[in-house]
């Protein structure tokens, strides 16, 4: 006899054949892959738009490419002031 548990299971696999989905006992997914799949989301929004490092002292900017992040690049501008992350630019 198969439990419902390993019905549930079978149905999943069957679904997605190339990716294995485990269900718990209440239909949910693992809060593992629940987690990695806000992660890729997350991930994917961020790289849309990165952001910008604005210098507070001379107000320069550089508009981050889709996979960099402020940790990639020093603290300081060449001017000497201290680079800060921005999602956007703010028009005074």
């Amino acid at each position: 006899m198969v439990s419902n548990d390993e019905i549930k299971r079978r149905l999943a696999e069957k679904r997605s054949p190339g990716r294995k989905r485990t269900l718990t006992g209440d239909d949910t997914l693992p809060s593992d892959e629940l987690k990695e799949k806000f992660r890729e989301k997350r991930n994917k929004r961020e790289n849309k738009n990165p952001g910008y490092l604005v210098c507070d002292n001379c107000g320069g900017y550089y508009e981050l490419q889709p996979g960099e992040s402020p940790e990639d690049f020093a603290d300081e501008c060449d001017c000497g002031g201290k680079l800060e992350h921005a999602n956007s630019l703010d028009v005074v």
